[in-house]
């Protein structure tokens, strides 16, 4: 894929994350600790530096590599940054994990499983996946609703699967296949 793809739902523009958005990441993500508790991989509180990071090594070098497609999520019609959603391929064993957030004013609204309709069929037509993954921490329990409402079952719970603010942690893994 030689540029990155822009994806549209009924209501929202999933595009590449720019780095003019890094100000909104820095904004959302180090408002409210929620996001840091309810994945893996965004710390708080969540500084410049840690969207920098996330713009130039995870979109921009995981885009080039061809392991990441990190999309930004937009309301159509305006260009601000409400969240993000990424699919994370493994092209040994045809298949990839999905993760995503939302800013808190935008919860409620359908948007993250509209979202994650677009990029599931996007993993099995585009990237010719066969299976597509997500996790989600007990304590999350929405996030498992939105993994059912886009046709994810769930496969397991997952018996201290990640060590996370000094304890081990269980996931609840859905998947869907192609």
């Amino acid at each position: 894929m030689k540029s990155f793809p822009e994806l549209q739902t009924e209501r929202l523009m999933l595009n590449r994350p720019l780095h003019t958005d890094a100000d909104d990441l820095v904004q959302y993500l180090g408002a409210d600790s929620a996001f840091s508790e309810n994945t893996l991989n965004i710390p708080f509180p969540y500084k410049k530096e840690d969207a920098e990071f996330f713009l130039n090594e995870l979109v921009d070098k995981g885009f080039e590599n061809g392991n990441n497609f990190i999309f930004a999520i937009r309301k159509k019609g305006n260009p601000k940054l409400i969240g993000a959603i990424g699919i994370h391929p493994d092209k040994n064993h045809h298949k990839a994990e999905v993760g995503y957030w939302l800013a808190k004013e935008f919860w409620n609204n359908g948007y993250i499983s509209e979202a994650l309709k677009q990029i599931i069929q996007f993993g099995f037509k585009e990237l010719k996946l066969q299976k597509i993954y997500a996790s989600h921490f007990p304590h999350n329990p929405a996030s498992g609703k939105i993994m059912m409402k886009c046709g994810m079952e769930m496969e397991a719970c997952l018996k201290k699967e990640y060590f996370k603010n000094g304890q081990f942690m269980d996931v609840y893994r859905y998947s869907i296949l192609k």
